[in-house]
C-alpha cells in the first residue's frame, strides 16, 4: 500500500509539519501484553500503521495562519518526529510533543538547542525560565532524544505474532546533511516497502558547502541512479522573492573584506545560528590590515554557539573555526606584559577596531553610543522585508532601531544571503532527483510558481499543490 503524505501549513514560511503514513497490508496486531509488561522497543501502534512527523516548529511573524497548528496526537499518534536543523520554525515546539514520542535528530542540533535553551533558563521571565527547564530536560533525555548519523538508516519495525520484530514491512529513514545557513540541517530519505519518499528540509546551493548539493543527490540518494524516488517534498520559500539579490557566501565575505578596509568599527547584526555568514565575517575581519579585528559580543550565548561551531564544522576546516570572541565589557581592565598600565576594553576596541554582534534592540543601543566619536558603521545581514513596512513580517522596533542610529550619523550597510534556495537551485534538485510520482511544494507561499520553473513538461505533472 502506498504511503499516505499530508502536510500542514505548507502554502507559508515557517510552521509547516509534515506526516508520513505507512500502512502496510498485512494480518490483524495480536493481542498486547498489558501496559506495564510492554516493551515499548519492540511494540508500534496498534493499528498497525508506521505514522512518522517530520518538523513541528512555530509560525513565523507575518505567516498567512498567526496561529500554531495543532495536531492530534490522539487520533493520529506518531511513532517518531524528525526534524531538520535548530531554526524555531521548524523545531520550536518540541517541547509541546507527548513524552511517549521520541525525537530525531542531528548531534549538533541537539547541543545548539540546549545552548539556547540553558541561556533562556537564565531569563528574570518566570514563564521563560520554566519553558526552558522543561525543554532542557527533554534535550538532555538520552531515552527520548535520538541522534541521527548521516547516512546511516533509522528502521521502523510492525510486531509480529508471535511477538518478533516483522523483518518483512518496515520504514527506514536515512539523514543526509544538506547545505543551509545553519550548520547541521538534514534532508531526509524515507522507504516503505512500495515507495521513497524524499523530504528536502530547507537547502540551498550557494553556501560554502552548496557544491556538494547536487552531487549528494546523485551519490547517496539516487545511489548513481539505482534507487528512484517516487515523491519528493521540497521548500521554495524564495519563489515569491525572485527580485532579492542571491549572492554566495565566498562573495559576502568578498564584500566584507573590501569594507574593512575602510571601516574597522563595525556592529554586525547576524542571526546567532547562522554559521555561513558568520564565518564569512569572522573570516575577513581577521584578514582585516594591518592587524585584523577581533570579534566581540553582546551575549555569551553567542560565543557558546559559536564554540559549538568550531567544535563541530571546525575540525573539517578552518573556515568555521572562531579562535577569538570576546564579550564586551567595555569598562573591564586587562593587562598585557608590553603594558605601562591596564588599559580598558574600550581604550583596546578604539585603537585596533572591532567586529561587534549586536542585535537591533534597546539594549544594544549603548555599545554603539559608547563609539560615535569613531564613526562606526553597522552591517545589517539579516532579511530585508523585517524592515519593509509594506511586509507582513515587518518589525517596526528594528526598523526604527537602525534608523536612530543613521540619524546620529552611524552607516547602515545592507549585507545578506538567502539561506534558502533560489528558484534556479529549486528546478536543479527537481531534476536531479526526478520524481516518479509527485511533487509536493512546502515552506512557500508561491506553490503555483512551480509551474513556471525551468523544468520539464512531464515533471510539471507531477507538481501537487
Amino acid at each position: 500500500m502506498s504511503a499516505n503524505v499530508k502536510i500542514y501549513h505548507g502554502n507559508q514560511i515557517g510552521g509547516c509539519v509534515t506526516v508520513i503514513t505507512y500502512t502496510p497490508e498485512i494480518s490483524p496486531v495480536p493481542a498486547r501484553p498489558e501496559p506495564e509488561k510492554q516493551d515499548p522497543s519492540k511494540c508500534m501502534q496498534e493499528s498497525r500503521v508506521i505514522r512518522l512527523m517530520i518538523d513541528y516548529g512555530q509560525s513565523l511573524p507575518g505567516s498567512k495562519i498567526t496561529e500554531d497548528f495543532k495536531y492530534d496526537w490522539e487520533k493520529e499518534p506518531v511513532d517518531g518526529v524528525f526534524f531538520t536543523h535548530c531554526h524555531g520554525d521548524h523545531i520550536g515546539r518540541f517541547a509541546e510533543i507527548p513524552s511517549g514520542i521520541k525525537l530525531y535528530m542531528g548531534a549538533v542540533t541537539r547541543k545548539l538547542m540546549i545552548n539556547i535553551q540553558t541561556f533562556l533558563k537564565k531569563s528574570r521571565n518566570p514563564r521563560t525560565k520554566a519553558s526552558a527547564e522543561k525543554a532542557l530536560s527533554i534535550l538532555c533525555d538520552n531515552d527520548r532524544i535520538v541522534e541521527v548519523t548521516p547516512d546511516k538508516p533509522i528502521v521502523f519495525r510492525f510486531p509480529a505474532e508471535n511477538g518478533t520484530l516483522d523483518t518483512h514491512h518496515t520504514v527506514t529513514v536515512t539523514g543526509y546533511t544538506i547545505d543551509h545557513s545553519v550548520y547541521d540541517a538534514y534532508m531526509y530519505l524515507i522507504e516503505t516497502p512500495d515507495q521513497t519518499i524524499l523530504h528536502t528540509g530547507d537547502f540551498r546551493g550557494h553556501g560554502y558547502r552548496g557544491k556538494a548539493t547536487l552531487p549528494l543527490i546523485e551519490t547517496y540518494v539516487r545511489r548513481s541512479g539505482k534507487r528512484n524516488v517516487d515523491i519528493l517534498i521540497t521548500e521554495g520559500t524564495m519563489m515569491n522573492r525572485g527580485s532579492e539579490n542571491i549572492i554566495t557566501e565566498a562573495d559576502l565575505q568578498k564584500e566584507a573584506a573590501e569594507y574593512f578596509k575602510d571601516h574597522k568599527y563595525i556592529f554586525l547584526i547576524c542571526s546567532s545560528t547562522n554559521l555561513d555568514s558568520l564565518a564569512s565575517f569572522y573570516n575577513a575581519a581577521q584578514k582585516a590590515k594591518p592587524h585584523g579585528l577581533r570579534m566581540y559580543t553582546y551575549s555569551e550565548y553567542v560565543i557558546w554557539q559559536l564554540k559549538t561551531f568550531t567544535e563541530a564544522a571546525g575540525k573539517y576546516t578552518g573556515l568555521y573555526q572562531f579562535q577569538h570572541v570576546y564579550s564586551l565589557h567595555l569598562e573591564q581592565c586587562l593587562d598585557h606584559k608590553n603594558w605601562e598600565q591596564p588599559r580598558t576594553q574600550k581604550e583596546i576596541m578604539e585603537e585596533y577596531g572591532f567586529l561587534a554582534v549586536i542585535k537591533p534592540e534597546d539594549f544594544c543601543e549603548k555599545y554603539i553610543d559608547e563609539f560615535l566619536d569613531c564613526k562606526p558603521s553597522i552591517i545589517y545581514s539579516l532579511w530585508d522585508g523585517y524592515l519593509n513596512p509594506r511586509h507582513k513580517a515587518y518589525k517596526a522596533d528594528w526598523d526604527s532601531f537602525l534608523k536612530r542610529q543613521e540619524a546620529k550619523g552611524v552607516e547602515v550597510k545592507h549585507l545578506h544571503t538567502s539561506g534558502h534556495a533560489d528558484a534556479e537551485m529549486i528546478a536543479k534538485m527537481i531534476e536531479a532527483v526526478d520524481p516518479k510520482e509527485a511533487i509536493y511544494p512546502m515552506h512557500t507561499e508561491n506553490a503555483a510558481g512551480f509551474y513556471e520553473l525551468p523544468i520539464s513538461e512531464k515533471l510539471k505533472k507531477k507538481i501537487r499543490i
